[in-house]
């Protein structure tokens, strides 16, 4: 049985190509767990977008925090396009952790999935 349950959206939904611009990402975890854990995600970006405004920045960990059993939490955090974001699916991979009370890990669960970077206009 998974740890953790993660769902995701955007906001806007993609990012524009070759300008500087930055999109939401939202992730929910619903700890699926009978036990109380604590929860951090790692975000994995390609290097043509960011998670810095003003420098490269691939990889981030975000805190989500201390969940109950059938909880749900939500954390969200910034992707940065720029001159190097071309058109393409971007693949964003996100890593959830969870702790136990000892501090040890108790659970991991992946999820990869899709930024599209479009032109301005296309639709």
């Amino acid at each position: 049985m998974a740890l953790f349950q993660i769902n995701h959206r955007f906001y806007p939904l993609r990012l524009n190509a070759f300008v500087r611009n930055e999109v939401e990402l939202t992730i929910e975890l619903e700890n699926e767990a009978n036990d109380i854990i604590w929860s951090e995600c790692d975000i994995i970006v390609p290097e043509a977008v960011s998670l810095a405004p003003d420098r490269e920045l691939t990889k981030g960990r975000v805190r989500v925090g201390i969940m109950r059993p059938r909880e749900v939490l939500t954390k969200k955090c910034k992707i940065y396009g720029s001159a190097r974001s071309y058109p393409e699916v971007y693949p964003v991979r996100i890593i959830a952790y969870g702790f136990g009370n000892d501090g040890s890990i108790v659970g991991r669960e992946e999820k990869r999935i899709d930024l599209r970077c479009e032109r301005l206009g296309n639709e």
